[in-house]
């Protein structure tokens, strides 16, 4: 069997001997220090972290290995997966960066606090509907009776814009249940572009850079093309007059509910006006917009749609527009989709 090069892995290590001074660091472990990296060889570990220094102590008086999931280094701000391992008169100690996967984490607990709400605001809109349907027979009556052309033209305006809402709410507290089935990623995508550049009649132009190994998924396809209408209509009502869709497969994602797992990632790029930073925190949220006559729903559904997949959406701001990245975890299709 070929043997590895310590210094072609991305895990760090450092040998430490039993007086508590480093025998050596490979590369990885040198970059992850920082600058002082490449001066530690012979340094005493307390001089890395003195956390290090009480977990060797404890290894080499138990002689078993130690295991510090998510340990923070003091005087380092990142977050490290650290196991210290006896190997004969010395301890190897790993370093597994894990700020991507903590940080992930954080974005899926604050869309879960932010779904929450969406609970909230799907009760509200269930008590909403039978007033609704109040002033819609109301204005019904009303144009029944053909007082005149003006009520009967504010009668038909009542009832289009109670159906509006309505149909609102209706997609709104669907849209965290899904169907599952074979689901061409590439298609669904492009599918809900060719609509988008359709109503914009011209003004909007897609590039794709599809990674042509993602495989059929197992997913709600009525869902995702919701999901990437809503990004798209968003970024054209944001003035873009080009949005760029990509696909890739990030192998051992930092994904909200396997973290370890692999997930097919799918970033829309537009050159639009791009997101107040006001609104950001907030973005998610239900009846959050910047426009005038939004309506605050589409990026609450986007969101709610992706959890409902176990994935995350997230907002990135660029110099000249918007990024939103969707993960999503990668379930291969059980059977081919039929054409």
């Amino acid at each position: 069997m070929e043997k590895i090069d310590p210094d072609e892995l991305a895990t760090g290590l450092i040998r430490v001997a039993e007086n508590g001074r480093i025998q050596w660091l490979n590369r990885a472990a040198t970059t992850l220090l920082g600058p002082a990296g490449a001066s530690l060889r012979n340094q005493p570990i307390d001089r890395v972290s003195p956390a290090l220094a009480e977990w060797l102590a404890r290894v080499l008086a138990q002689g078993r290995t130690l295991q510090a999931p998510e340990a923070s280094l003091e005087g380092d701000d990142r977050i490290f997966d650290v196991c210290l391992q006896p190997d004969g008169d010395s301890v190897v100690i790993e370093l597994h960066p894990v700020s991507e996967r903590v940080r992930q984490r954080e974005l899926a607990e604050q869309a879960d606090r932010r779904q929450a709400l969406s609970l909230m605001a799907r009760q509200l809109a269930h008590e909403l509907r039978n007033p609704l349907a109040g002033v819609r027979g109301a204005a019904q009556l009303i144009a029944a009776r053909k007082l005149d052309e003006t009520s009967g033209r504010h009668a038909a305006m009542i009832q289009r814009e109670v159906d509006r809402i309505t149909a609102l709410i209706d997609r709104f507290a669907q849209s965290d249940r899904r169907a599952s089935e074979p689901v061409n990623l590439h298609r669904t995508l492009t599918e809900a572009a060719e609509l988008v550049i359709a109503e914009q009649h011209g003004r909007l132009s897609l590039e794709q850079d599809f990674d042509p190994s993602i495989p059929e998924m197992s997913a709600d396809g009525g869902q995702l093309h919701q999901l990437f209408l809503n990004l798209m209509r968003n970024s054209a009502q944001a003035g873009a007059t080009t949005i760029r869709a990509s696909t890739r497969i990030e192998h051992h994602s930092p994904l909200i509910d396997r973290p370890g797992g692999h997930a097919v990632r799918v970033d829309i790029e537009d050159d639009g006006q791009g997101v107040p930073e006001e609104l950001r925190e907030r973005l998610f949220l239900p009846l959050a917009t910047g426009r005038d006559q939004g309506s605050g729903f589409g990026l609450a559904i986007v969101q709610q749609i992706a959890r409902a997949h176990g994935g995350l959406v997230e907002y990135q701001p660029l110099e000249h527009g918007s990024r939103f990245c969707l993960r999503l975890p990668l379930k291969t299709a059980v059977e081919p989709s039929r054409d």
